[in-house]
């Protein structure tokens, strides 16, 4: 809602708007004089017309800088998180897991997906982040907003592409900065958690100067520094589920397929078994090693004393391994066993962050204003996974996946060969080998954003125009890849193995004549120059940029009973362009990301808007736009609303939308391409292989890479929304709001089912890691195109309730807000025509990142306001869900060893954390203040099926840290 205070004659339009809304208005307001000279207008976020009443016919949820501080949260993302209209699909902080990397944080209104919500900077569009969300969803970064210079963020909840544009299919969170502010603060916080860890200190230094409606000008400067230390899932040992990927401890069966985020059940290292007996050729890479039997093809760990066929053994083995060891050692093979996400995968990354914000205002006459607006928000960060290893395949720039598996061997004479005599494979995970260590992502990023405009009245209208420029760029440099030719020479210096490493590598061919890796308990005897040989950090820097003009303007025409007609056009000509590059070095280095996406659009808009008063009590209004991208076509889309002051206290209200939402560049790109983990899948196909006689649990809940690629025939997303709702002001200290809401996609561009791509063939296999001679292999690889669905349905209910008390006798006065959203349809129709239901399951992951869809999310707020005391108190809950991917699933989605649903009853608990906070006023001037986010250290419940977090859903991630501490001070001079 933008706020314009001037001294202007009361214009027919804002005199009719009132007269039409005003017994809304005084729902929240004391009644306007209309007598008085100066009146306030206000444009809100929905529409282009301003007027005399914030009270639109469509639900619009206006969030002060009051609100989020006395939430306790740190960031702007935080807050947005906690908002019950954002569902799953939301891309929090601490997503490390995501595409997203852990550099920003995302909002997913209705749980349609971040790309489905437009988020704009004082009404105008921004650049979205260089990497998409899931290599799919582009979206706004919510990081680069200064706090401190945040006035209020609004958030349209029902769709509002005929005023916005395509993207805005879900709603629309308009981040409104301070303005005319004068005054020098200063604000340093500092916050930790209750194990010692996460350190979070900021500071920030808002200055102003110059008053518009005294001096004719004004200028905002605002600078911030932040830092986010890391959590370690190490840290959190005990802490419930949190971290656990070896999940055999809670009951899973250790030699069952891989579930959807967590790879290795019984820990990395195991060796699984059928029966009583080892798999052939099937192993997990071991920080001692593995080794394959060269006659059995069975594998047996090198710290096993007992390993069949072994020409010689290496005692040191065993206590290198119960060096690292952090979970038991149960494995019936002897092999050595860690949970590798619990010992070096983060809760959170550590980030560091530096923003600017300024704005110079002029008032050029009475009724022009010039503004000139400058953003810049830097950020870095490592983001630390689990470690790189020798025989993990590795992609080419075509987009193919080759395995090393059979590569990988140690030599006939590597010392370390427990077959030494006769070449062997190796399954190592050198995770623990200090100069190589985990694979750490480091990202740095920076976004500026200008625009410059002048704004005013001429002629009776009121207009608004700017130029606009943002631009995002980002480099990602991946630590420590493993040069696969070096790699293998290294291990088994055939003379092929020599003659490609040489090729390829310089420092390699530096080395003197014989040199191997050791590998290991042995990993200290390799020198810094086989290191330099053998490891290398590759990069790619991306970006993603977005210019402009835009123009719009409202006047008054004819009249009706309730007043005069108003009326709003506009326009805008934008181009965007991304680019993603590959990595470099890729087809060279193993675990280097295969993704990489970009384009260049122009696109063209032209809309009206009319704000009809028909009678005092009834308005209508009406908005039409037309959109024209340059690779996706022309689209015309209508929106309508009405309001209806039933009573001096209750006002009815409805709209209804369409929206067009053009593919994004990796959607619809031809040279888009991308491999994600986590589908998981049958391989009916490997199993059913005559004389294979593999067993089934190689067979089911397998989870294999899988690469998708942009498709250039993808027609655009079209939906169809509706509100209709209330507003109650049952006294005038209670209020209560009620909508009902609905989005209808069709055309939804997702991913083609994994399932369907297995069962079509469209797969590469590995035969190196074949059970028997009629085994085909595991999938190495499944290949997947973005298709356009159906038709997808969302509909559910926000309520929101407020109400004020004052207490008298000098104790102040308590305010209280509840806010709920449930969830009543949530269901995909696929090409195929099958309709698929997921309102309170754990799907769909095509949209919701598997975090799932419950039906419920409350907050509820309240404080109080007691001389210069500020006590809060948040109550944050998200409901429970099935842990079945749809709701037709006649099983859970997973189950325990003893074939009970996992977890128990097959629910993901619901989750819920109380957050305090307390501000003392020390005089006119200063501000002391402190908050404890999670009070009661509420544990996130078991979440096997997510796979941007282990253990728990990523939205759960404040159980996961515990107890945070935050405490600060503030000073205006």
């Amino acid at each position: 809602m933008k706020t314009e205070k001037r001294n202007f004659r009361r214009t027919v339009v804002a005199h009719a708007a009132l007269i039409a809304v005003c017994g809304t208005a005084a729902m929240m307001a004391p009644q306007v004089v209309f007598a008085q000279q100066t009146l306030q207008r206000v444009e809100v976020t929905g529409s282009s017309i301003k007027r005399a009443d914030a009270e639109t016919a469509s639900p619009v949820q206006i969030i002060t800088k009051e609100e989020i501080d006395q939430s306790g949260k740190g960031t702007v993302g935080e807050y947005l998180a906690t908002l019950t209209a954002d569902g799953q699909g939301t891309v929090p902080f601490t997503y490390g897991r995501g595409f997203a990397g852990a550099t920003a944080s995302g909002i997913s209104l209705r749980g349609l997906g971040a790309n489905a919500t437009r988020v704009l900077i004082n009404g105008r569009r921004v650049a979205s982040s260089v990497l998409a969300d899931d290599a799919q969803r582009a979206f706004v970064d919510l990081n680069q907003i200064p706090l401190e210079a945040v006035e209020r963020v609004e958030v349209l909840k029902d769709g509002a592409s005929a005023i916005y544009g395509s993207d805005a299919v879900a709603g629309v969170v308009n981040i409104i900065m301070k303005k005319n502010y004068v005054g020098t603060a200063i604000k340093a916080t500092y916050g930790l958690s209750q194990k010692g860890d996460g350190g979070e200190p900021r500071v920030a230094i808002t200055h102003g100067m110059g008053d518009i409606e005294k001096d004719g000008w004004n200028l905002l400067l605002n600078a911030e520094l932040g830092k986010k230390n890391e959590i370690l899932y190490s840290d959190r040992v005990g802490r419930g589920q949190v971290g656990v990927s070896a999940i055999a401890r809670q009951g899973f069966d250790p030699n069952a397929g891989p579930s959807n985020n967590i790879r290795f059940l019984g820990g990395n290292g195991w060796i699984p078994f059928d029966g009583a007996a080892r798999v052939n050729n099937t192993v997990s890479q071991s920080i001692v090693g593995n080794v394959r039997n060269p006659v059995t093809l069975d594998y047996y760990g090198r710290n096993d004393p007992a390993g069949v066929g072994f020409t010689r053994t290496f005692p040191n083995a065993q206590g290198y391994c119960n060096t690292y060891a952090n979970i038991p050692q149960n494995n019936p093979g002897n092999a050595c066993l860690i949970d590798q996400w619990q010992q070096v995968g983060q809760i959170q990354p550590e980030q560091k962050t530096a923003s600017f914000f300024g704005r110079f205002t002029k008032a050029i006459n009475a009724e022009t204003e010039g503004f000139i607006e400058f953003n810049y928000y830097h950020s870095e960060s490592a983001v630390q996974r689990t470690g790189n290893t020798p025989s993990g395949a590795h992609f080419t720039p075509a987009g193919d996946v080759v395995s090393n598996t059979a590569l990988t061997q140690l030599g006939a004479t590597h010392p370390d060969n427990p077959y030494f005599g006769t070449a062997a494979r190796l399954s190592y995970l050198p995770v623990e080998d200090p100069n190589i260590g985990p694979d750490v992502i480091n990202s740095k990023s920076h976004t500026v954003r200008l625009v410059g405009g002048v704004k005013g009245t001429w002629n009776a209208w009121d207009y608004d125009t700017a130029i606009s420029y943002s631009e995002v760029k980002q480099t990602d440099t991946d630590h420590h890849l493993i040069n696969w030719r070096v790699s293998n020479a290294l291990l088994n210096p055939t003379p092929a193995n020599v003659a490609a490493a040489t090729a390829n590598s310089a420092a390699y061919a530096a080395l003197p004549a014989g040199t191997f890796w050791r590998i290991g308990e042995n990993s200290n005897l390799n020198s810094p120059e086989l290191y330099r040989a053998l490891l290398s950090d590759q990069s790619r820097t991306g970006f993603s940029r977005q210019y402009g003009i835009d123009f719009k303007a409202s006047h008054e025409f004819g009249k009706l009973d309730g007043g005069p007609i108003g009326v709003a056009v506009g326009g805008e000509i934008r181009k965007e362009e991304n680019d993603l590059p590959f990595y470099s070095g890729l087809g060279d280095y193993n675990g280097i990301s295969l993704t990489k996406y970009g384009g260049s659009r122009t696109i063209y808009a032209l809309f009206t808007e009319g704000l009809f008063p028909v009678t005092k009590r009834i308005e209508l209004n009406a908005a039409l736009r037309g959109d024209h991208y340059s690779d996706a076509g022309t689209s015309v889309t209508p929106k309508f609303g009405v309001k209806w002051r039933a009573l001096d206290s209750l006002a009815l209200r409805g709209t209804y939308a369409h929206a067009f939402r053009a593919p994004g560049f990796a959607e619809n790109n031809i040279n888009s391409v991308a491999a994600f983990g986590g589908a998981v899948v049958n391989d009916t196909a490997r199993c059913a292989t005559p004389g294979a006689n593999v067993p089934q649990n190689q067979c089911d809940g397998v989870s294999p890479t899988f690469v998708q690629r942009g498709n250039p025939n993808l027609e655009p997303e079209k939906s169809k929304s509706a509100t209709l709702g209330m507003v109650w002001q049952i006294t005038p200290k209670a209020s209560l709001t009620a909508d009902l809401w609905q989005i209808k996609r069709t055309g939804l561009p997702v991913i083609q089912d994994p399932q369907q791509a297995v069962d079509a063939g469209q797969v590469t296999r590995d035969p190196s890691q074949a059970i028997s001679p009629a085994d085909p292999g595991p999938i190495l690889s499944g290949f997947v195109a973005f298709q356009n669905s159906s038709e997808s349905l969302t509909r559910g209910i926000d309520l929101e309730a407020k109400h004020r008390w004052d207490l008298g006798d000098g104790m102040g006065r308590l305010t209280s807000t509840l806010t709920w959203t449930h969830l009543l349809v949530q269901r995909v129709t696929d090409n195929t025509g099958v309709t698929h239901n997921y309102a309170g399951t754990h799907g769909d992951c095509n949209i919701t990142n598997c975090m799932g869809s419950p039906r419920d999310r409350i907050q509820f707020a309240t404080t109080w306001d007691w001389n210069q005391w500020r006590l809060g108190a948040n109550v944050n809950y998200r409901g429970q869900m099935s842990n079945k991917l749809e709701q037709s699933d006649a099983t859970c989605s997973q189950t325990f060893l003893d074939g009970s649903d996992a977890p128990n009853g097959c629910k993901i608990k619901s989750f819920t954390t109380i957050d305090i906070s307390a501000l003392y006023r020390i005089g006119k001037n200063t501000e002391v203040f402190g908050s404890i986010a999670n009070l009661f250290d509420s544990k996130p419940p078991f979440d096997p099926q997510t796979y941007g977090a282990i253990g728990y859903n990523p939205l759960d991630y404040s159980g996961a840290i515990g107890r945070f501490f935050r405490v600060g001070v503030k000073h205006k001079f």
